[in-house]
């Protein structure tokens, strides 16, 4: 078509239409599941945490063991209402409001009668630390190590929880000398081979405990096939030695199995006189959800309403 003169042509600019691809977010991947190692049979056992195991059962050498994994469990120091004395947080039992992620407990070391060295807890200690005392410490992120105070572990504001006892029973992944010598481990009621109890942290840093009606090296020997680097024994004798798990049930009230011991569920659960390590979930985000499961360490005086 012709256009009269004097007259213009207007265009349309051209309309290009742009898609932009939908923004999609990817959920980090779950943290590679933890296991035990060593030479012992392991065997899932109580709640799962992520989708995850947090309590492997065991046996080596006549001794129970267990393991935790480091990066979903912390513990904690309960002095007990008695020895060493309070009043204490807690009170000698675990908190109620701390029970719906409680995964185990398990006895403390002797009597403050009967050893050298210390404890601190909820920011209170009672007795000075001590060098060279084998110790079983807890950091204000939750993680925790056992090792030689004054070598492996030395006073700072990252830790928040010690309980010492004796000397070390495994060290270097092998037992230590003095752990031939029964003579350096305490009284017992039953001879050498009393019911005893050790704790310890592989290389990874998980937590291995052992108990049995055995010797130092015996328990030792034990400690080390669940995998241990180094290891301290804890308490002795029938009365005291005990170790359980516990998990919720479908009214929501959590309970406790034995899992070694003469003690019954409820141990832990009711004040007890002596001192105590509880191991609850560690504070951990879900992956790919706004939550997170677990509690904040314990670090420091705590306020219980």
């Amino acid at each position: 078509m012709s256009t009269a003169a004097g007259a213009s042509t207007t265009r349309r600019p051209s309309t290009t239409t742009t898609t932009t691809p939908p923004t999609t977010t990817t959920a980090p991947p779950a943290p590679a599941p933890e296991a035990p190692g060593g030479s012992v049979a392991w065997h899932p056992a109580g709640r799962q945490v992520l989708g995850q195991t947090v309590l492997y059962l065991g046996s080596a050498g006549g001794a129970d063991l267990a393991w935790m994994p480091p990066s979903l469990v912390r513990p904690v120091v309960v002095p007990g209402s008695g020895d060493p004395g309070g009043p204490w947080p807690w009170g000698g039992l675990v908190d109620p409001g701390s029970r719906p992620n409680l995964v185990a407990a398990f006895n403390g070391g002797f009597k403050f009668g009967d050893f050298n060295g210390g404890v601190l807890a909820f920011g209170h200690s009672f007795r000075d630390l001590a060098a060279g005392q084998a110790s079983f410490v807890v950091f204000a992120d939750g993680s925790f190590t056992v090792g030689l105070w004054g070598r492996d572990v030395n006073p700072g504001p990252t830790v928040v929880a010690v309980r010492q006892n004796l000397s070390m029973l495994v060290d270097g992944g092998a037992p230590t000398a003095a752990a031939g010598s029964s003579g350096s481990w305490g009284a017992s009621v039953g001879g050498v081979a009393t019911m005893r109890s050790a704790v310890g942290v592989d290389a990874k840093g998980g937590l291995v405990w052992a108990g049995g009606r055995l010797s130092p090296l015996d328990l030792a020997n034990a400690l080390v096939a669940g995998g241990a680097v180094r290891g301290m024994q804890m308490d002795i004798n029938p009365a005291w030695v005990n170790f359980n798990l516990y998990q919720p049930g479908l009214d929501g009230v959590v309970r406790g199995s034995p899992v070694y011991g003469a003690t019954g569920p409820d141990r832990y659960l009711s004040s007890n006189s002596r001192d105590f390590i509880a191991v609850l979930i560690r504070a951990a985000v879900v992956p790919g959800a706004p939550g997170k499961v677990g509690l904040a360490p314990v670090d420091g005086p705590v306020h219980i309403p």
